[in-house]
């Protein structure tokens, strides 16, 4: 979890840069998606479980044994740890330490500009793209650029669906460039053909997001989204991205409501702010 250290050391320049109060972990919520980390000020961090976890009444003691810390010293338990079944609940707490610091004066300080909303304001036309995580980007790609190639974990049952006739079968949805049941990096050519690739910040968690960004060799646009990547922006900036978008929880009990109710919708990004970054 080296490059998590680093996004840790980082984050703390901006705790003693700007004397922010450290975070106290008050709970956990493990979700059917999400890991969620909850500070005493009613603030929530996420991380996409994908990544390699241990057994839920050992992971339920690790995180039990977390509550009442600050985020710093959680992080510096886990980081002595070295253990990467808890890279997810890492992943959680860097994006709960790097919370304050996602403000647009704070980001501006440093050089950084954020947009409110999903806008997305680049020139497809022409380009091949390519989405890693199936579904948020499908707007600006979909019948817009000249290829539009989709990755993503889930096998075909998941995600298309096939029209099955007396002559014939038709895969939905048509035009798209399937890569699916594997990680992107098992789509080398693919990736190194794309002009524009925007990965889903579940990369962060299953540590592939540095391997795919070396793989999109020709890629102009380099972006990573959602909000398991709130985490330190000049970090990702500097590896190469240059389009951040992101989104943080502005209300912790309706936000819960959902995640606990009997059916829930999935509509997470309703209950969160939306924000895009670049650096100037």
């Amino acid at each position: 979890m080296k490059d998590l250290e680093e996004i840790f050391g980082r984050t703390m320049e901006h705790y003693r840069r700007y004397q922010e109060e450290m975070p106290v972990l008050q709970e956990f919520i493990m979700g059917y998606r999400w890991l969620t980390a909850a500070d005493t000020k009613g603030r929530l961090s996420q991380a996409l479980r994908v990544g390699r976890e241990k057994p839920q009444e050992q992971y339920e003691r690790v995180l039990r044994s977390l509550i009442g810390k600050t985020a710093e010293n959680c992080l510096e338990q886990l980081f002595a740890w070295g253990d990467p079944e808890f890279r997810t609940i890492a992943v959680s707490l860097l994006n709960l330490l790097g919370k304050p610091f996602n403000t647009p004066k704070r980001l501006a300080d440093r050089g950084i500009q954020r947009s409110e909303g999903l806008r997305f304001a680049y020139d497809v036309q022409g380009k091949k793209a390519g989405v890693i995580g199936y579904g948020l980007f499908n707007d600006f790609f979909f019948g817009k650029c000249a290829e539009f190639h989709a990755f993503d974990f889930r096998g075909p049952k998941g995600i298309l669906s096939a029209r099955i006739q007396e002559r014939e079968t038709k895969i939905y949805p048509e035009g798209i460039c399937w890569h699916l049941g594997a990680s992107a990096l098992e789509f080398p050519e693919a990736l190194g053909e794309l002009d524009i690739v925007v990965m889903t910040g579940c990369t962060i968690v299953n540590d592939t997001y540095r391997d795919i960004l070396k793989a999109c060799k020709k890629a102009q646009i380099r972006g990573i989204y959602g909000p398991s990547c709130e985490l330190c922006p000049e970090y990702l900036f500097d590896l190469g991205y240059n389009y951040i978008f992101s989104a943080s929880v502005n209300n912790k009990e309706d936000y819960l409501k959902e995640v606990f109710a009997p059916l829930p919708e999935g509509n997470d990004l309703y209950y969160m702010d939306t924000y895009e970054l670049a650096r100037r």
